[in-house]
């Protein structure tokens, strides 16, 4: 088993594996997914078929639900639980000085102290005409002011002899291991979503409901769509739906929904994601000289004072010609509305003509088998169309988001911890001076280094001796000098 697990240590491994799962990620990214623009799938499947076809039978076009892809999450988890949280965060130095030992053991505890002080790249040496005892009492209360937490239970004496560890900004060894621990929690969290999550888009026309694939007995009613335009284009400024969701006959809940305004029932949220015209009107308007003539669809309405009637029965809300020569919506946006008509007179049926509103002088005649042919400028024009819309609603559910939030405060509380507190830690022992009083020895480490700790700590022991009425006999080496 530890063979195995020696794998997951790997750094070759562990690269590897974030290159697969980063690679994978940019991918559904690049590519259009079925979950979300099914649409978008469709039309790219048509323009690359031979990569389309590929591409969806590895899974691409739902590459976030597919299986190994979640497999790639599973095992970065498993990986960073292996690498990084088998153990608890590691101590530097001197970690266990037990409060009460025997004399022989004491003396140890005390000799691996001075041995911790001599490896450290910052030390001090200072002297004082106090007792040992006295001089440790006087430390702990200089220290504590300064911000150090003195480990009372790590002290040990021997022949008069005391060593104490003073540490600053212990939470920073946390850091990484809380940050690494969060890591786990977002990519559980993202479990969560693709397991039991889905997003889904459900159009519904305005005035019409339309029934969910993931929960089929709820269903959404669009009581009302509204749309503005910028003054004078096509662009819309805002569109917003009166929503209704039923479960049966039940209401289950009622919104004015509008773009990052949704709907919220129980975590499963409805967005106003898109809109759009298909090719349903209420009503079209032909203006023939001094006459308006207003039409419902596929209604036979008569022009004025003649024997002459027309029927609109067909709507595309951004006409152009396809490359095979038939009429064609360039998309649902309602950007250049062409309206097809078709004139009866004395019983018999004319070719269909299509007309633009956004183009009066442009008329185009369909034969028999769809073709499109420029026709002569009509003696009348499509003034107004007034579309049956249809609302673009995103149900969205996320089961893993809290836990990815969460997470994610967590990975910003551990950086926040590794890199903005500085953790000091210092080694002392005091013992009795030859010549009486007390031998004060110092050594330091630093989570940033000796040589950005060396200002401080040389004003540390500096302060620290007028603290207890010593003096400082030896400063602290170099950085360059301690390498």
């Amino acid at each position: 088993m530890a063979a195995y697990l020696r794998l997951f240590r790997s750094v070759r491994f562990n690269i590897f594996l974030f290159a697969a799962l980063a690679l994978a990620s940019a991918v559904g990214t690049l590519l259009p997914q079925a979950g979300e623009t099914p649409e978008k799938v469709q039309a790219w499947i048509a323009a690359y078929p031979a990569w389309g076809r590929l591409f969806e039978g590895l899974g691409l076009f739902r590459l976030y639900e597919s299986w190994w892809y979640l497999a790639l999450l599973a095992l970065m988890a498993f990986d960073i639980v292996v690498c990084k949280l088998a153990s608890a965060p590691p101590d530097h130095g001197l970690v266990a000085l037990p409060p009460e030992l025997e004399p022989e053991a004491a003396g140890r505890e005390v000799d691996r102290a001075e041995a911790a002080i001599a490896s450290k790249p910052l030390q001090a040496a200072l002297s004082s005409g106090r007792e040992p005892e006295a001089a440790a009492s006087s430390l702990l209360g200089a220290l504590a002011r300064e911000g150090y937490h003195v480990h009372r239970s790590v002290a040990a004496a021997d022949g008069g002899r005391v060593a104490l560890v003073a540490t600053r900004h212990r939470a920073q060894r946390w850091g990484s291991y809380i940050a690494h621990v969060a890591l786990v929690v977002i990519l559980v969290g993202g479990l969560l979503k693709q397991l039991y999550g889905f997003v889904e888009m459900v159009p519904v026309l305005e005035g019409g409901s339309q029934a969910m694939q993931h929960k089929p007995d709820w269903e959404l009613r669009v009581a009302d769509f509204a749309v503005l335009y910028y003054d004078g284009t096509r662009t819309p400024k805002h569109f917003s739906s009166e929503l209704e969701v039923f479960e049966g006959e039940r209401r289950l809940a009622a919104k004015k929904i509008q773009v990052n305004d949704p709907l919220d029932i129980d975590g499963i949220r409805f967005y106003q994601a898109t809109w759009g015209a298909g090719g349903m009107f209420r009503s079209v308007t032909l203006t023939l000289g001094r006459h308006e003539v207003q039409m419902p669809q596929r209604t036979p309405t008569k022009i004025p004072d003649t024997k002459i009637r027309v029927v609109a029965d067909m709507l595309l809300p951004n006409f152009t010609i396809g490359p095979d020569g038939r009429a064609d919506s360039g998309s649902l946006d309602l950007k250049n509305p062409g309206v097809r008509l078709k004139f009866l007179v004395d019983g018999r049926e004319t070719r269909p003509l299509w007309l633009l509103q956004g183009a009066p002088q442009l008329a185009f005649s369909e034969g028999e088998d769809g073709v499109l042919t420029r026709a002569p400028p009509p003696p009348f024009a499509l003034t107004a169309v007034d579309p049956v819309l249809f609302s673009g609603i995103q149900v969205a559910y996320d089961p893993g988001y809290p836990v990815v939030l969460g997470g994610g405060i967590a990975w910003l509380l551990g950086m926040l911890l590794l890199f903005y507190l500085h953790r000091r830690r210092l080694w002392i022992v005091i013992g009795p001076a030859s010549e009486g009083g007390a031998s004060v020895r110092v050594g330091a480490w630093s989570s940033r280094g000796p040589r950005d700790f060396q200002r401080e700590f040389d004003a540390l022991v500096r302060r620290l001796a007028d603290d207890f009425g010593g003096t400082a006999v030896a400063a602290s080496p170099s950085p360059a000098a301690a390498g």
